[in-house]
């Protein structure tokens, strides 16, 4: 077999590697087992696309490390995981822990999850590797199935297939658009991405003749994606979806443009908000239960960031340890045998800050900022207000360690290095 792809002219390389990223970033957007796999079949594809296999997608790898995106990004991922490796080992050494339940920390099976930071090098090292055919490929590919996983929402918002997430005070029934992934916070938070990704191709000739699409296809994705957003019913991405707009309008418009941009959004919302459905989903009986349970768990991750100040409760620990914390509690009030919603923290930097101290809630601010910089380095701004809807979404959702969103924030994080260097040859 690996004499039957060395011997593949150069050709037909590229379209397998070509065909590989188009099946991962459509795999992106479907169940966490459909990304996985995706992910699998495309690390094969590049070898495989590689006359040295693992030698030439090494030098890849160095070639894109040694460009300034890639390099600034690679040192901003290793702090990050620096951060999180270090809060294990202090976990590991002094194990947190609240009547008489401690965490336990087990390397083998914590730190694997690291590999999502160095994830968009291999990436953006693959892409970079094509011709501009392949690239439109890939981007097609994405964009295209994120218009079909947007369709399914309207299917499920009324039936509730694929998956049943009910809408609690609807009437009749309607149900979350959840699609094949699960829960519409973890939706609401990956199609973001995509979403703006249209959005600027919408606006620019010069991507939309590279996608391979047609501004009316651009522009058919992008109302089918703002529908697909809106019918998670997430109630954060209702407020952050907007904002991100607004900063993209006034980006890209002109002025007057974009002061009717501005309107349109004000007067969407006004009228959107005097829906049934919508003004029912900012109730207080809706709310009450959602926002106490988070403010037991910040209160929680807040506890052990005073405890333990500079490196938590050991990356991701802090999420078990949240149980042992509210349960230590109500036993200490007599009240035994009652349940607690535990887990993350339902907001990325208190998760950090429970987790990892303030030695990795501040690489995470820098590896965010990191981003961001890539983005406007890029001059993408569809990219630069995702990551302003991803982390508007992440005060009320822990989505950054997400595995079904990191997929997503990576690709996007990729798609902006290979940007970058190429803004960086023009101004050389």
């Amino acid at each position: 077999m690996p004499k039957l792809f060395r011997s593949l002219p150069e050709e037909r390389r590229q379209r397998l590697l070509a065909l590989g990223f188009a099946v991962y970033l459509a795999s992106s957007l479907v169940s966490m087992a459909v990304m996985s796999l995706g992910a699998g079949l495309l690390v094969l594809a590049m070898l495989f696309s590689s006359t040295d296999r693992f030698a030439g997608l090494w030098e890849r790898l160095r070639a894109e490390a040694r460009l300034p995106a890639g390099r600034l990004f690679l040192r901003l991922s290793l702090l990050l995981a620096g951060a999180c490796a270090l809060s294990l080992v202090a976990a590991w050494l002094w194990p947190p822990g609240y009547g008489g339940r401690f965490v336990k920390v087990s390397f083998a099976r914590d730190l694997p999850k690291l590999w999502y930071l160095f994830w968009p090098l291999v990436l953006a090292a693959g892409l970079r590797a094509l011709p501009e055919t392949g690239r439109s490929l890939a981007g097609r590919s994405w964009l295209l199935a994120f218009a079909a996983v947007s369709a399914v929402a309207y299917v499920q918002y009324f039936t509730g297939w694929p998956r049943m997430q009910w809408i609690p005070g609807s009437e009749p029934a309607r149900y979350h658009a959840t699609l094949f992934i699960g829960h519409h916070l973890s939706v609401a938070s990956i199609l973001i991405f995509p979403f703006f990704a249209a959005l600027e191709g919408l606006h620019d000739p010069t991507r939309a003749r590279a996608l391979g699409l047609s501004r009316a296809a651009l522009a058919a994705i992008v109302l089918l994606g703002a529908g697909a957003l809106f019918l998670t019913h997430a109630r954060t991405v209702w407020v952050a979806v907007p904002v991100g707009l607004l900063v993209w309008s006034l980006w890209r418009l002109p002025r007057k443009w974009c002061l009717a941009a501005g309107a349109g959004v004000a007067l969407a919302i006004v009228l959107l908000a005097q829906q049934p459905a919508i003004r029912s989903r900012f109730t207080a009986g809706n709310l009450s239960y959602s926002l106490n349970t988070r403010v037991e768990l910040w209160k929680a991750n807040l506890r052990f960031f005073e405890e333990r100040p500079l490196l938590g409760a050991g990356w991701r620990h802090n999420h078990e340890l949240s149980g042992y914390y509210q349960l230590a509690e109500l036993e200490a009030r007599g009240r035994t045998g009652e349940s607690v919603f535990s887990g993350h923290a339902h907001n990325n930097l208190i998760d950090f800050l429970g987790g990892t101290g303030l030695i990795g809630a501040l690489a995470w601010l820098a590896w965010c900022f990191g981003a961001f910089w890539l983005a406007w380095r890029a001059r993408d701004a569809g990219i630069f207000c995702a990551w302003i809807v991803f982390n508007l979404n992440g005060i009320t959702q822990m989505n950054f360690w997400d595995g079904k969103v990191a997929h997503q924030a990576m690709i996007a994080v990729a798609w902006t290095l290979l940007a970058a260097a190429v803004a960086d040859r023009r101004k050389a």
